[in-house]
Parts: structure tokens; C-alpha cells; sequence
């Protein structure tokens, strides 16, 4: 009888925590997402919504061709998109020669400045209608110091470079793209370190299990993480992404807080019983 007590009081306590944890925690400090412009949105005419980010910085070869460009897709035209928010996402094409490229950025605050991700997770969305062979390509990019990719003609999965160095393999295929993913970067430790660490997790967009998880750490003394890219290099169909997001990472104290204020609230509980 002592131990299912116990256990009733351990459980409750957890839930508590949760609780406060989730809700603490779960506002952004920057955050966009394509729902936002439902006027439109493309190359010529990108308006900057949403909070805490800098203007879209796009830069393509739209010369006809090769044609390169976005778009603002909707859940009315029936691409396959996978990653659709409130009923559209953002697009990208560069389709044609073999120069066809656009590159789409966006700096992590608004006045445009750098200013590099510390003890935050951004996240974005993402997810690929066709890449093929060989000179196609797609390249998300956070500053200078991480860049995820996928190169058609190749290995059938991602890649991750830290630092400009090697692009090494992410268990992470072109299929899964396919069914949208969420990509997540979270920096911790000193600002301004040659070992700041960091994790970064792949996720599916519709949810489940995490796809691919790795740790390490990397030269923010040399290398920023200031800045959203996405880079598209003649590939064979639209790429989309979405949900442009930054948000705090607690601090050890602050889940210490969270802590007591969980028991001092199991505590009411059992004085009300």
C-alpha cells in the first residue's frame, strides 16, 4: 500500500513538473511562419513579417532561362507539399541549366546585425518534391558555422558540416525529406568559445521519433550562427520550408525553480486533501 502511495506522489509530481516545464518554455523569441502572408510572397516582393527576424535577403539566376524564384504555395494547388502551415508554405525552384540557383536568407534579428544563436533552438521545416541527379542540390545553412544538405546523384542521404569542414553522412534519405522534415539547432555554453557546444536533431514534421541526433561542439569564436539560409541549386522540383523559430533554452536555475515550484504545488495538493 506504502509503495502504490509512493509512487501516486511521484507520478503527481512529475506531472506538475511537465506541466510547468512545457509551459514555461514554450513561447518563441523569434518566430515566422508562410500563414503570415497570405498577400503573397517571392523574390521581388517579400514583405518582413512575423517577429524577431531581419528581411529576406534573395538572390537567385532568374535569367530565362534557367528560371529560378519563389512562391507562396497553397494547399489549393496540389503540389506535394508536406509541411503546409495553416494551409500554405513557403517555396523555392531553380530549374533548367545547370547554373539555375536561388539562395534565400533571413538574419536572426530584425535591425540586421549579427547576432548568434546562444543557449536558443531555432527550428525550421522542410521538405523536398524532387531532387535528382548529379549538380542538384539543396543546402540549409544557420550563419557560417552549420550547413545540412542533400546532393542528388550521390549517397542517398544528408550530410551536416561544422566549422567549413567535411560534410559528413546524416541518417537522414531523400524519402523522409520527401514526407517533411523538422530540423532543430540548439547552442549552449559560453558565447564566443572555440568549444561551444551544440545538438542537433531531425525530426519528422508529422511527428514521431527522431530521425537523426548528434552532439558536439563547434568554433563560435570564428564561425556565427546569426543567419537562416536556403540554399537550391538546379534542382528537378520545388523545395518548401516554414516555421522560422527561435526559443530560449532553460538555464539550470531556472529548472531548479521549476523544481520547487512543482513540489510547493504537490504540497498544496496533499494540504487541500
Amino acid at each position: 500500500m506504502k509503495s502504490k502511495t509512493i509512487l501516486a506522489k511521484t507520478s503527481a509530481l512529475v506531472a506538475v513538473l511537465g506541466l510547468c516545464a512545457s509551459g514555461a518554455f514554450a513561447a518563441a523569441t523569434a518566430y515566422d511562419t508562410s500563414a503570415n502572408y497570405t498577400g503573397g510572397w517571392s523574390d521581388t516582393t517579400s514583405p518582413n513579417l512575423g517577429s524577431g527576424f531581419g528581411a529576406w535577403t534573395i538572390v537567385d539566376n532568374n535569367a530565362n532561362p534557367p528560371y529560378a524564384g519563389t512562391f507562396l504555395d497553397l494547399a489549393s494547388y496540389s503540389n506535394p507539399d508536406t509541411v503546409l502551415t495553416g494551409g500554405s508554405a513557403w517555396g523555392a525552384y531553380a530549374n533548367g541549366a545547370a547554373n539555375a540557383f536561388i539562395d534565400i536568407s533571413r538574419a536572426f534579428n530584425t535591425d540586421g546585425s549579427s547576432a548568434s544563436l546562444n543557449n536558443q533552438t531555432f527550428s525550421v521545416a522542410f521538405n523536398s518534391s524532387g531532387i535528382g541527379g548529379t549538380g542538384q542540390s539543396i543546402g540549409l545553412g544557420v550563419g557560417t558555422a552549420f550547413s545540412l544538405g542533400y546532393a542528388g546523384g550521390g549517397a542517398d542521404n544528408m550530410t551536416l558540416s561544422v566549422d567549413g569542414g567535411a560534410a559528413n553522412p546524416v541518417s537522414v534519405n531523400y524519402a523522409q525529406m520527401a514526407a517533411g522534415i523538422n530540423v532543430a539547432l540548439t547552442v549552449t555554453g559560453p558565447l564566443n568559445s572555440a568549444t561551444e557546444g551544440y545538438s542537433l536533431v531531425i525530426s519528422p514534421f508529422a511527428g514521431g521519433p527522431a530521425l537523426y541526433t548528434g552532439t558536439g561542439t563547434f568554433d563560435s569564436s570564428a564561425y556565427d550562427t546569426s543567419s537562416f539560409m536556403l540554399a537550391v541549386n538546379n534542382t528537378a522540383n520545388n523545395q518548401y520550408f516554414n516555421n522560422l523559430s527561435i526559443s530560449a533554452v532553460p538555464e539550470p536555475t531556472s529548472m531548479v525553480m521549476l523544481g520547487f515550484a512543482g513540489l510547493t504545488t504537490l504540497l498544496t495538493i496533499r494540504r487541500r486533501k
